[in-house]
């Protein structure tokens, strides 16, 4: 019988903790279905070849993040055969991040191999720790804390998400050998644009105009080189991106800098992170993230203003380690489309969001 969930993990992790999460997991899983669960690890016990059954018939890949991962030839084998059965999945019903691989925030990675998708963080206050250390270390701190407890919820309802999803099993003759090393993984119905042979130093004078608005968070500093990366791929399609970060090497009067940009721009990008949601919904501590607060106001103008038809012009888009609850909530913004892209690689929505783009602006 085909195991629902199947833990990978390096052979470097601490492996009880790794265990004790795989089974409170399971067991959170359990009480969420009220029934008994099928869960198995992928260890360094476990023969390969019995390893490469799980992975080929599970109905959902866990993954303990972390630096070591990536270093695991057991980890690369589950990931790529993983990433295989993963393509097996019909075009029109592969989203950009499929439910059916659940990657949870072990330990802090810094450098992941280039274009894999990331962990989403968890939004709330009580997830401090997971979000910026990983669960290895909350679990080994206070196994018992309400942190622990609340990660161990939302993480199961992921798998539950994924179980729910079907992927197909992989057949006895269609299981690829690993890797050598960590793999790529393909794209999922979006062609990853790549630089092109000569771009103009400006973008032409029809291009629409793309503002992008975000939260500049000293604790996470990847989030603006995530940022910036989305701008590049942007202005490789001739996009006109306006961008703080592209004009701050001098001096500005920023509030005049947002409020030019704010009202000159055909679409403005909001891009999802639990700061931003918190500044944008003036719940930041007063005198912390002025920028995104201004703008926030801005935006709760907009919507206020075109209640029926901001989301025209407000845009929403959500990196891989984040999710749509990073966003700040509008009234009716439940409902309103949200375009997951990979900042390193265009893969997701990049594609749908350029066509949008270049339809140019459409009056409220």
């Amino acid at each position: 019988m085909a195991s629902c969930f199947v833990t990978s993990f390096a052979a470097a992790e601490n492996p009880s903790y790794a265990a004790r999460f795989h089974d409170d997991l399971a067991r959170e899983v359990a009480r969420q279905l009220g029934k008994k669960v099928d869960a198995r690890r992928c260890d360094p016990n476990v023969p390969a070849e019995q390893r490469r059954l799980l992975v080929a018939g599970t109905g959902v890949l866990v993954v303990l993040w972390s630096p070591d991962y990536f270093e695991d030839g057991g980890c690369v084998g589950d990931w790529t055969l993983f990433e295989h059965r993963l393509a097996h999945v019909p075009a029109q019903r592969r989203p950009s991040c499929s439910p059916t691989r659940v990657l949870v925030r072990w330990r802090t990675v810094d450098s992941p191999p280039p274009g894999l998708p990331r962990p989403p963080m968890i939004p709330g206050d009580v997830m401090a720790d997971y979000n910026k250390d990983g669960l290895y270390k909350v679990v080994r701190k206070s196994p018992g804390s309400s942190a622990y407890q609340y990660a161990l919820r939302r993480l199961a309802e992921r798998v539950r998400a994924g179980m729910a999803a079907s992927l197909p099993s992989l057949a006895a003759d269609d299981m690829p050998l690993p890797n050598a090393v960590f793999p790529r993984p393909r794209p999922t119905g979006t062609t990853v644009p790549q630089p092109k042979a000569s771009h103009p130093a400006k973008p032409p004078a029809s291009a629409p105009r793309v503002l992008i608005s975000y939260a500049h968070d000293e604790n996470d500093p990847a989030h603006a080189k995530e940022v910036k990366s989305l701008s590049e791929l942007l202005k490789r399609e001739d996009i006109n991106v306006r961008l703080d970060q592209d004009v701050d090497d001098e001096p500005q009067n920023w509030l005049r800098w947002m409020h030019d940009e704010m009202k000159a721009a055909d679409y403005i990008l909001t891009v999802a992170s639990p700061t931003y949601k918190r500044r944008v919904e003036h719940r930041e501590k007063p005198g912390t993230g002025r920028g995104a607060t201004w703008e926030g106001g801005y935006i709760l103008d907009e919507v206020y203003e075109n209640w029926g038809t901001w989301q025209k012009r407000i845009l929403r888009v959500v990196f891989p380690r984040f999710d749509v609850g990073d966003l700040p909530a509008f009234p009716g913004s439940a409902s309103v489309s949200v375009y997951e892209i990979d900042p390193d690689t265009g893969d997701g929505h990049l594609d749908r969001l350029l066509t949008y783009l270049r339809k140019g602006p459409t009056a409220p």
